[in-house]
């Protein structure tokens, strides 16, 4: 092999690992970016682990009707998959689905959520998540979790494959209840 070949071959070797990363994030920034943001209702509990780094535990406040609760032996939190009801970002309630997909039932549902898998113990499917924050940031949004006058909302977006992703944390005012 001449010198000038030897370089290129070197240049190339170098040169592929670096094409293949970059195609590699390009894909999954790409990912990231699709799909439908969606407002899901948050407890707060367990405070972040500070060694760990910054970030709010939280879960999941799924609305499902007294007839649900009831007729289903599988909670949302314990489900494979969520079928949700309501439009974009607001949700109107939810079914627990487990097993094999009903297409009877799937049609009636606005987007289809499945658990996520192999991620960090703090992420239970549907049942909790975790939201990263800087540290000044999560020790407010702790606290505004606290709070029982606030209602916590986790801002997800949904890629069309059911899998969710958390964006940003919002809160309203709880509606009092009147007597």
């Amino acid at each position: 092999m001449t010198p000038r070949r030897t370089r290129l071959t070197l240049t190339a070797a170098l040169l592929l690992p670096l094409a293949a990363l970059a195609a590699s994030w390009a894909v999954t920034h790409r990912q990231a970016q699709q799909g439908q943001d969606w407002l899901i209702p948050i407890q707060g509990y367990d405070p972040r682990d500070l060694l760990r780094g910054h970030y709010v535990q939280y879960r999941y406040d799924w609305p499902t009707s007294p007839q649900q609760q009831t007729e289903s032996a599988v909670t949302p939190g314990e489900a494979d998959a969520l079928c949700i009801t309501g439009s974009a970002p607001h949700i109107r309630a939810v079914w627990p689905l487990s097993g094999s997909p009903d297409p009877a039932v799937e049609k009636h549902c606005a987007i289809i959520l499945r658990g996520t898998l192999g991620t960090r113990r703090e992420i239970r499917g549907l049942d909790t998540g975790i939201f990263y924050a800087s540290q000044s940031e999560a020790l407010v949004l702790s606290r505004k979790l606290a709070d029982p006058d606030v209602q916590g909302l986790i801002r997800v977006r949904v890629r069309p494959d059911g899998m969710l992703r958390p964006i940003a944390m919002e809160f309203r005012r709880r509606p009092r209840l009147t007597p």
